[in-house]
């Protein structure tokens, strides 16, 4: 007659086993549940950021310009369109930068000539209290 009680055994760890495994899978999920998308597409999201667990704030991108946006439970809103990619700006040369000329840096002049001290002259002070 065959053992059950060894069979048992090892059905119960490989149930254990599974559990384990879907409960670390489920957990991995929670911890990174970003959103990605495809490179070389027009609409991304930049980044994001968790207010609460019903409330995201996030950057969507779309043909290099962001939109921050407050998604909620009931209710989503757009809180400023139309922002520039920073990393588009970094790389392109600023056009009013380079034209502008630099200023030639000149030495300055003493307007006036240097003042020469003066002696304190007690004698009149003293005079004109008494």
């Amino acid at each position: 007659m065959p053992d059950f009680q060894n069979l048992t055994n090892v059905l119960l760890l490989a149930m254990v086993g599974l559990v384990l495994i879907v409960g670390a899978v489920l957990i991995y999920r929670m911890i990174n549940s970003g959103v990605r998308g495809r490179k070389g597409t027009r609409l991304g999201i930049s980044e994001y950021y968790e207010i609460d667990k019903s409330r995201r704030l996030v950057i969507l991108r779309r043909d290099d310009v962001e939109h921050l946006v407050l998604l909620g439970r009931e209710q989503d809103l757009i809180i400023e369109v139309g922002i520039p990619n920073m990393m588009q700006q970094q790389m392109m040369p600023q056009p009013e930068m380079m034209q502008e000329p630099v200023p030639q840096l000149r030495p300055m002049r003493q307007p006036y000539a240097p003042l020469r001290p003066v002696e304190p002259d007690f004698q009149q002070e003293d005079d004109q209290q008494r």
